[in-house]
């Protein structure tokens, strides 16, 4: 009689295990509910993936692909984006959340600083000079971009967070530094 009443028990279990087994994602697989965004450009899938609760982590770039690393906020899994010519080609799962903690930095100390805005010390500095201070800071250039005729947008990785930082220069001196997606920093 005992055994009659383990049996429903014992088949239950069995099929949770089973069912659970059916959802995992193994390393390397595609990632479910997210291929949609397969030959989205890389710009727009980062706003969906964050409005479909991923966070951004970090990225490296591979001959003519880069490489994003998000996890997401409920699971804790960690997912990798491979984006060709601007578009999203893969969304696939790491298989671990290694992969997605190796792009942590050290955290700076706490400056009594609280401004969400970086470097506000070097708005209106000349540009010139600045750079070396940047450098100094632990800043790597990237690149530049012409923002209108008299003004040139450069992009820096802050060292100390791998933020993406935006430096507007107009007329010589910095007019505006703020942080801006991973994108534009990894074109």
């Amino acid at each position: 009689m005992k055994i009659n009443r383990l049996i429903p028990i014992i088949v239950s279990s069995l099929i949770i295990t089973i069912a659970l087994n059916a959802q995992a994602q193994n390393a390397g697989d595609p990632v479910r509910g997210i291929q949609d965004l397969v030959n989205v450009r890389g710009r727009d899938g980062e706003g969906i993936l964050q409005k479909r609760g991923y966070r951004f982590r970090w990225a490296e770039k591979s001959d003519d692909s880069t490489y994003s690393f998000w996890t997401q906020t409920k699971t804790g899994r960690c997912i990798s984006v491979r984006t060709e010519q601007g578009r999203y080609v893969s969304l696939v799962d790491t298989g671990t959340t290694a992969d997605c903690d190796r792009g942590d930095r050290k955290r700076p100390q706490n400056t009594g600083n609280s401004s969400s805005r970086p470097l506000p010390d070097l708005v209106g500095a000349r540009a010139g000079q600045a750079e070396g201070e940047l450098r100094r800071r632990g800043y790597t250039y990237r690149r530049n971009e012409k923002v209108s005729n008299t003004s040139v947008a450069s992009f820096w990785v802050e060292g100390n967070s791998g933020k993406c930082v935006e430096i507007v220069t107009s007329n010589g001196r910095y007019q505006n530094i703020f942080y801006v997606d991973w994108h534009h920093c990894h074109r």
